[in-house]
């Protein structure tokens, strides 16, 4: 189940999905995933996510009449996001320090 819907695919994508999560909740990043999911009828589509922190997510095996979608590539393309997601940040942050323009000793503060 993702944001209140829920989807049926392969068992090991939504393994790769939950370990890609768990990243990307760590790092405090999001992922956008494009995946294969089985419908009702047993159309194979494919489904695009977006995988940010929070992200409300919950696996269950089930059965289904339906053969599972082909999970080599999908899980392979998984798993080079979450190793994307855990390495160092290349763009790196300098914090900022705010300097204020005037002092609180500023006489033009005692109009305020």
């Amino acid at each position: 189940m993702f944001g209140g819907a829920s989807f049926l695919t392969a068992d090991r994508i939504g393994e790769a999905l939950v370990a890609l999560l768990v990243v990307l909740n760590v790092k405090n990043c999001s992922a956008v995933a494009r995946i294969p999911v089985v419908l009702i009828n047993g159309t194979i589509v494919t489904a695009t996510l977006l995988l940010a922190p929070a992200s409300p997510f919950l696996v269950i095996p089930e059965e289904s009449p339906w053969p599972e979608p082909d999970a080599s590539e999908t899980v392979t393309h998984l798993s080079n996001l979450e190793v994307l997601a855990s390495a160092p940040s290349q763009n790196g942050y300098l914090e900022t320090i705010a300097v204020p323009d005037c002092e609180w000793s500023d006489p033009d503060l005692d109009d305020l």
